[in-house]
């Protein structure tokens, strides 16, 4: 299951345990979306129990589309392995700056984006 909100120019997705087919079609078309009304979109992605991995029948999620060059800082909050599987799904479709954080630290990855978003806020 997959929980989303957007704060400014940030977009919040956090998954409790692993996505599906049905999520991972949730996550993107909140990001084109997202990413549309935003050019200078952050994303937060915070993923819970990776164990149970991430399970699309339908193959990967496709993170390409049209407005992803707006996606310029992402925040990957998890364990190790799963910042690693998420890196490799991202790396083909996004030039954003990506920087992980440890699971015990999200308050830290949201203030973070918070600070570059601040920043940013003038390039809209």
């Amino acid at each position: 299951m997959i929980a989303i909100y957007k704060k400014d120019q940030i977009i919040y997705t956090i998954a409790d345990s692993g996505l599906n087919a049905e999520d991972a079609a949730t996550l993107v078309n909140s990001l084109r979306d997202h990413t549309k009304k935003n050019k200078q979109a952050k994303w937060y992605m915070e993923m819970g129990d990776f164990k149970k991995e991430v399970k699309n029948t339908d193959g990967s999620p496709d993170f390409l589309f049209p407005e992803s060059n707006r996606l310029k800082k992402i925040a990957l909050v998890g364990d190790k392995i799963w910042q690693e599987r998420f890196t490799e799904l991202l790396l083909p479709f996004s030039e954003a700056h990506i920087k992980y954080f440890g699971p015990e630290d999200g308050n830290m990855a949201s203030n973070w984006l918070e600070q570059a978003s601040n920043s940013n806020s003038n390039s809209n």
